[in-house]
């Protein structure tokens, strides 16, 4: 049996796939999120005046919850990044992801989705309350170090959004913080990212997630190493690699998000493929791929 490595942050500083990849498990369950995942760092309403009020309700089918992730890093460096947390339709989606330590490893393994009951959600509302973050402030990171990594929260009740932003804890955070302080973002960020152990009653059983759509990044081909030779199979879309997507991030990487059929086709495809696979187009061209679901909410990687 192979050990786990864990798709996190930390890991995601290394070169992203293509190239021989070891990884490490980041404490208190912290995933990556994409860089693309979305905005912070506003707040902005379209709740009925209860809402506004502070009279959110906690039903599942009115909550939504993203933390994410950012550093100012090459793009194709944080592509592969996932919310280690999105909760929608009562389903938690856990981005924090173990991945086979072996090489070459596979190029998309996906995350796993766990009900959440309306108990957890309103445990989850209640300590953003406690914690002080409904309310109009909503950056934590003003003494941030240049390019530290940045944690990112969109908090949604009732229709009433806050978009939050703020340091990644450097250790546990005490429950005692005064609200509405940094140490309190850092502490609802803890509780959240260990949200298996913090509500794990309230959790119902894992299962895997299927995303109906995809961010796909197309590289040239990687080099064989360590005496592996690389293996290949044709690309099952029909857009040549030359005109697939849009270019990315001022590199020769292509980028797009797959939906629908097309989705559904190359993920059975990619699943069964590893970081040393070739997709030949019908053009004879030869790529590399990155690949990651796409989760509620995000925005589209590739912008």
């Amino acid at each position: 049996m192979h050990p786990t490595r864990s798709r996190s942050f930390k890991s995601s500083l290394r070169p992203a796939m293509g190239l021989f990849a070891a990884a490490a498990m980041l404490s208190a369950c912290v995933g990556s999120g994409s860089a693309a995942s979305g905005p912070a760092g506003s707040s902005s309403s379209a709740a009925p005046a209860s809402s506004a009020a502070g009279t959110a309700s906690t039903g599942s089918g009115v909550f939504y919850l993203r933390a994410w992730q950012t550093q100012a890093l090459a793009p194709q460096e944080t592509f592969a990044w996932l919310a280690p947390v999105t909760i929608s339709d009562g389903q938690f989606i856990d981005g924090n992801i173990a991945v086979p330590a072996i090489y070459p490893g596979p190029i998309y393994v996906g995350p796993q989705s766990r009900p959440l009951s309306d108990a957890g959600v309103a445990a989850i509302v209640a300590e953003a309350r406690k914690d002080g973050l409904l309310g109009d402030k909503t950056d934590f990171a003003t003494d941030s170090a240049p390019g530290s990594v940045l944690a990112h929260i969109e908090l949604r009740i009732d229709g009433l959004t806050h978009e939050l932003t703020g340091p990644l804890p450097a250790g546990p955070v005490s429950d005692g913080v005064a609200p509405g302080t940094t140490p309190a973002y850092q502490l609802f960020w803890s509780k959240i990212t260990s949200i298996n152990g913090w509500l794990g009653a309230d959790l119902g059983q894992g299962t895997s997630f299927t995303p109906t759509s995809l961010g796909v990044l197309v590289t040239p081909p990687t080099d064989a190493t360590a005496g592996i030779a690389a293996n290949e199979k044709p690309w099952p879309l029909a857009a040549s690699f030359a005109t697939f997507g849009k270019a990315y991030g001022g590199s020769v990487y292509r980028c797009a998000m797959i939906t629908g059929a097309d989705a559904a086709t190359l993920l059975a495809v990619v699943t069964a493929s590893n970081q040393l696979t070739h997709f030949v187009d019908a053009t004879g061209a030869k790529a590399s791929l990155q690949v990651r679901a796409m989760l509620p909410g995000e925005s589209d990687p590739c912008l």
